[in-house]
């Protein structure tokens, strides 16, 4: 009965398919055996790795500002970046033009 089911598109093997996602589960439960065992949650292992300085207990002390974290990606599109602040003006009406330019420059790549 549920052997194959036809569409316009040729033919679903239904049993193909369980099969498939069973051992996908198998494969799955393995990869997650083989992990580690010896993880205990409460103990030091759940602390927050901070550079191996002490966590500070106000959260507000943690932060670490995105410049100084991503300072080199930051650097390597600069001008990109600048280009960006560029065509920021703050303005609805610009960016439903950028949005409207996008639709049809993807509209004329589907139809070629």
């Amino acid at each position: 009965m549920w052997g194959k089911v036809y569409s316009g598109f040729g033919y679903w093997d239904v049993y193909f398919w369980l099969l498939f996602f069973v051992i996908a589960a198998g494969m799955i439960l393995f990869i997650r055996a083989l992990g580690r065992s010896d993880y205990k949650e409460g103990t030091e292992q759940d602390e927050i790795f901070y550079g191996s300085n002490e966590v500070p207990e106000d959260g507000a002390d943690m932060g670490v500002p995105a410049a100084s974290a991503y300072w080199g990606f930051v650097e390597a599109l600069r001008p990109y970046y600048d280009w960006l602040v560029e065509l920021h003006t703050g303005i609805a009406s610009d960016y439903v033009g950028y949005f409207v330019l996008t639709v049809a420059a993807v509209a004329v790549l589907v139809l070629l």
